[in-house]
């Protein structure tokens, strides 16, 4: 019942108004990120969040509930919960930025062939100074010379609904 709450995002995000409210829930969450085209932000709650302390401070429950979702969410589907790292602890700022720097550096590691990346294609066009490096030409070729084996069972759309008991 918790997680109903945050759950309900209704229509479409729309663009709020500098100190209007998004209500609960992910639009609420993407309202604290999103900023206007005048770099304001549209919710004055940024200001009190610095780090994962002050989520669990200004808005108690709202994290356990996001953990608890992830936790059950395909097991509707005959899948067993989802388990995560640290115990599911909740991790800081710092933790984060520190994730971001390796995974960025391993990242580079590997376009620039540093390390093996197994079966890994790290044909590109951006990193210029890459061994993987392509044109736009090559890299259209590349992916036009794939062929697919479409099922044709598979364009419709599959869509099952699952839902939790209490």
């Amino acid at each position: 019942r918790a997680l109903l709450p945050l759950l309900r995002t209704g229509a479409a995000a729309t663009r709020l108004h500098r100190g209007a409210s998004a209500g609960p829930g992910p639009r609420r969450a993407m309202a604290l990120y999103r900023t206007e085209e005048r770099g304001r932000p549209c919710s004055l709650d940024y200001r009190v969040f610095f780090n994962i302390g002050d989520v669990k401070k200004f808005k108690p429950g709202y994290l356990e509930a996001t953990l608890n979702w992830f936790r059950v969410y395909k097991v509707p589907e005959g899948k067993p919960e989802n388990q995560f790292a640290f115990n599911g602890e909740f991790k800081n700022k710092a933790f984060a930025l520190e994730v971001i720097k390796s995974t960025h550096e391993c990242w580079k590691a590997l376009l620039m062939k540093k390390c093996n990346g197994g079966a890994i294609n790290c044909t590109n066009v951006q990193v210029c100074d890459s061994p993987f490096h392509c044109t736009q030409d090559e890299a259209r070729s590349l992916v036009e010379s794939v062929s697919f084996s479409l099922n044709k069972e598979s364009d419709e759309e599959e869509q099952a609904w699952c839902f939790l008991g209490k």
